[in-house]
C-alpha cells in the first residue's frame, strides 16, 4: 500500500476536510493539536497543500483574554488565516466574557480585520462587553457599507456593567440595520433588548431570545410576525390579554421560562407540527394551574415526542389526558412545584401489559421534585414492565429513569428504591434516585 504523502493533491484535500467536518461542532480555537494547523505541522508538501485547501481555514473563533486583553491568536494569524480562506462563507466567533470594556482596542482590531470581509460571513457569534467601543459596528447596515448577503446564523450577545443597558451602545442599532439587510438570516440568538432588533420576520425559522425577560405582549408581536418559525426560545414576563388566536404551522420545538400566568397564551396558540415541548414556571404566586400547555397540545393533534414541564401546576386528569394524545413520546419529565403528582392511575396506565397502555415509545423517564405519589412498588412496576418484552411491547425500549424523593417520602418508597436499583444493573439501562443525571 503507498504511503498517504504519495496520494494527489486532491485527494489529500479531501482527507484535509474531513479533519475540519469530523472535528466537535463547536468551533475550536487555535491549536498547534488541532486542524488545520496541525496538517501545517506534519510536512513542508501537507504545508502547501493546506495552505492552499481554503475550506480548511473558512472558520475563525478569537477570544480576548481577560488577564492580558490581547487576542488570542494574535492579529498577524487572523489575517493569515482569512486570507487563506479565499471566497469561502466564513463562520466568525468573536468573544470576551468580561463585563467591562478593557479589551476595547484588542475588540475594535479584529472586528476591523472582520469587516472588509462583510459579504462572506455566513455564521457569527459576538459575545461581547456591551460599551461604545466598537466604532466599526455603528456603520454596519449603512448604505454606504457592503450587506451580509451570506449571512444565515447570527448569534449576538452584549454583556454590560450595572446600569447599562444594551440599547445604551450604537453597537446594537447598527447590528440590526446588518441583520434587516441579511436577506439569507434564518437563524437568530439574540441575547439583547428587542427595542431596536428589526429582521427580515417572516424568513426567520429559529429565534433564540433566552436569558431575557420580556413581556408576554412582545412575543404574540413576533409569533404573529414570524410565522415560519420552527424553533422558538424565550423567558416571558408580565402577561397580557390575548385575543387573535396564534397559529404556527412549522414549530417544532418550543422552549418558554414564565414567571406569569401563560394559560391565556397557550388558549389561543395552535402548534399542529410541534414535537418539543419544554415549559418552566418560576416563581409564579399564586400557584396557578397550568392546564392549558397541555391542553394546547391535545387540542393541535401535535405528535409530539419530547414533554418537559418543569415546576408547572398539571392536574392529573389533564395530564392523563396529554399521555393518552402523545404514543410518540420518547422522553417525558414532569415536576409539579412540589407537588405530587404521578398517582397509581397513571403509574397503571403507563405499565406495560398484553393491554393497550400509554406512550409505548418512552425512552426516557424524569420524575423531578417529589412528584410522584403513587404506592410504594407501582413504580418499579411500571418501569420493570417496560424493561420487558411483551406483544405490545417488543422492544422493551425504556433506557433512564430519574427520580426525586422527598427526606419523608424515602422510607416509604423502600421497594421502588431497592427495585429501581437491582434494575440499574442491566445492559442499557440507567436509573438515578435522588441523584444529579449524568450521561
Amino acid at each position: 500500500m503507498a504511503p498517504i504523502s504519495n496520494a494527489p493533491p486532491e485527494i489529500l484535500q479531501k482527507i484535509f476536510r474531513r479533519c475540519i467536518h469530523s472535528q466537535d461542532a463547536r468551533i475550536r480555537p487555535f491549536s498547534p493539536s488541532e486542524a488545520p494547523l496541525l496538517l501545517c505541522s506534519v510536512c513542508t508538501l501537507w504545508r502547501i497543500i493546506a495552505i492552499a485547501t481554503p475550506q480548511l481555514w473558512a472558520q475563525l473563533f478569537v477570544s480576548i483574554a481577560e488577564e492580558t486583553n490581547k487576542a488570542q491568536p494574535s492579529p498577524q494569524l487572523i489575517e493569515a488565516w482569512i486570507a487563506r480562506s479565499g471566497c469561502q462563507p466564513l463562520t466568525l466567533v468573536l468573544q470576551n466574557f468580561g463585563q467591562r470594556s478593557s479589551g476595547a482596542d484588542s475588540i475594535n482590531k479584529v472586528l476591523e480585520m472582520f469587516l472588509p470581509h462583510l459579504h462572506r460571513w455566513r455564521n457569527v457569534t459576538f459575545i461581547l462587553p456591551n460599551h461604545p467601543f466598537p466604532t466599526p459596528l455603528t456603520s454596519l447596515g449603512l448604505p454606504s457599507t457592503s450587506g451580509a448577503s451570506q449571512l444565515q446564523i447570527a448569534k449576538l450577545e452584549f454583556r454590560s456593567d450595572t446600569g447599562v443597558h444594551a440599547t445604551d451602545a450604537p453597537q446594537v442599532s447598527g447590528l440590526s440595520r446588518l441583520l434587516k439587510s441579511s436577506s439569507q438570516l434564518h437563524t437568530l440568538y439574540w441575547r439583547n433588548d428587542l427595542q431596536f432588533l428589526d429582521v427580515n420576520w417572516v424568513q426567520l425559522t429559529v429565534l433564540d431570545l433566552v436569558p431575557v425577560w420580556r413581556p408576554m405582549s412582545q412575543i404574540i408581536q413576533i409569533m404573529q410576525k414570524a410565522p415560519k418559525l420552527r424553533s422558538l426560545s424565550v423567558f416571558i414576563s408580565e402577561a397580557c390579554d390575548v385575543v387573535d388566536p396564534l397559529v404556527l404551522l412549522n414549530l417544532a420545538i418550543l422552549w418558554i421560562g414564565t414567571e406569569v400566568d401563560i394559560n391565556p397564551l397557550f388558549q389561543r396558540l395552535a402548534l399542529p407540527s410541534l414535537q418539543n415541548i419544554n415549559v418552566f414556571c418560576a416563581n409564579l404566586v399564586p400557584s396557578i394551574p397550568q392546564t392549558d400547555v397541555v391542553n394546547c397540545v391535545v387540542r393541535s393533534g401535535s405528535r409530539v415526542q419530547v414533554g418537559i414541564f418543569k415546576s408547572l401546576r398539571i392536574p392529573e386528569a389533564d395530564l392523563i389526558t396529554f399521555l393518552r394524545s402523545s404514543p410518540s413520546l420518547l422522553l417525558f419529565e414532569i415536576s409539579n412545584d412540589g407537588v405530587p403528582t404521578i398517582t397509581d392511575d397513571i403509574l397503571g396506565l403507563l405499565t406495560a401489559g398484553d393491554t393497550p397502555y400509554l406512550c409505548p415509545n418512552l425512552r426516557i423517564i424524569r420524575f423531578l421534585e417529589s412528584s410522584v405519589s403513587a404506592t410504594d412498588g407501582l413504580l418499579a412496576d411500571m418501569v420493570e414492565s417496560r424493561r420487558k418484552a411483551t406483544p405490545s411491547n417488543p422492544e422493551a425500549s425504556l433506557s433512564r429513569v430519574v427520580v426525586d424523593f422527598s427526606a419523608t417520602d424515602l422510607p416509604r418508597h423502600a421497594e421502588d428504591i431497592r427495585r429501581l436499583r437491582d434494575l440499574d444493573d442491566e445492559a442499557a439501562f440507567r436509573a438515578w434516585i435522588n441523584q444529579p443525571e449524568t450521561a
